[in-house]
């Protein structure tokens, strides 16, 4: 017999299928779930981050672009989403056809006025920074019309668990880094220096991403590294800084880390000798491609020199948003 949980709104929710399996406790997996003939996510998460995205959801009352839970029940530490039908990533995997217009709209969706409280009227933008931006952290649900075109029709971030206020706009310092390794900047790599401009840059990632510049950004050969002695950070590194370019003194600066300052340098030396044989790694050579607008837009979203990297307001008002797909 299915499980059931009722909510504090006094709903009654009937737990189904694992969309996700916890490795070392499957009690904490997340469950897609049936209501009214409605579909929801359980997440059964620890008492901290149960804490947490009830206080996130108070700050964000009334926002059309996060995701957050739309009811709870605190006994059994259960959060109860919206359900969407995939992400980001996996719409962009599975369908290489999507057309731009469609690619474009989930970024501008991102992105809309209604999300701007996100950036800059409330505290994720004044102190705090998301540090997890990446595909699958996008959720997107769509029809198809009478041809099997895909027509996007919602769009949310989500997954908020190591999002953090920085007070009077200070760097973060960690003696570790935080969000998925694909996805972060230079000074992220590092757990050093990170601010909003962090976010900036991994949503700059995800621009490249969803335009079709997966196969630059995508690592897909762990094992061959691994046994190459290479940790998957260094390569990502040195392919950002072929791409984006070197090193450069403002991420140094703001690294503030002898060790890390070193390990960057290594990895931009690398990034400029692989440059010299091919000059075609660097985003202003492959860039073209997505069109002279959009290569402009992440170009300074992608600046190495987080310092003198684009900021989210004049993304939000860049030309490329109005230029037809």
């Amino acid at each position: 017999m299915a499980s059931t949980v009722v909510g504090k709104s006094g709903r009654v929710y009937v737990q189904g299928e694992a969309l996700q399996r916890h490795c070392e406790d499957h009690k904490l997996s997340v469950f897609k779930a049936e209501s009214e003939n409605e579909s929801f996510v359980f997440k059964r998460v620890p008492r901290p981050f149960y804490d947490l995205s009830l206080r996130l959801a108070a700050e964000f009352a009334g926002s059309r672009r996060l995701r957050m839970h739309i009811d709870c029940n605190q006994e059994e530490g259960i959060l109860v989403y919206p359900y969407f039908r995939g992400t980001l990533l996996a719409l962009v995997q599975e369908d290489s056809d999507l057309p731009l217009a469609q690619r474009k709209k989930i970024l501008r969706s991102v992105h809309t006025p209604q999300s701007r409280d996100y950036y800059h009227s409330r505290p994720l933008t004044n102190q705090s920074i998301l540090a997890d931006v990446k595909p699958d952290n996008i959720l997107v649900n769509w029809t198809c019309d009478k041809e099997g075109n895909k027509i996007v029709t919602d769009v949310a971030l989500g997954d908020f668990d190591i999002a953090f206020k920085s007070e009077g706009g200070e760097p973060r310092q960690t003696p570790y880094a935080i969000g998925n390794a694909m996805w972060r900047s230079p000074e992220g790599q590092t757990g050093r220096g990170v601010t909003k401009a962090s976010d900036v840059f991994s949503f700059g990632l995800v621009c490249i991403y969803t335009l079709g510049g997966g196969d630059f950004l995508l690592l897909n050969d762990y094992q061959e590294l691994a046994r190459s002695g290479i940790r998957p950070e260094q390569e990502i590194l040195i392919r950002h800084f072929s791409y984006f370019g070197p090193a450069p003194e403002g991420l140094l600066k703001q690294i503030n880390s002898d060790d890390w300052c070193n390990a960057l340098k290594g990895a931009s030396e690398v990034a400029e000798e692989a440059v010299k044989e091919q000059p075609e790694l660097r985003f202003e050579r492959w860039g073209k491609e997505l069109g002279p607008n959009a290569q402009n837009m992440i170009s300074g979203m992608t600046n190495p020199d987080p310092t003198a990297r684009t900021t989210i307001g004049q993304v939000l008002t860049h030309r490329w948003w109005q230029e037809a797909a």
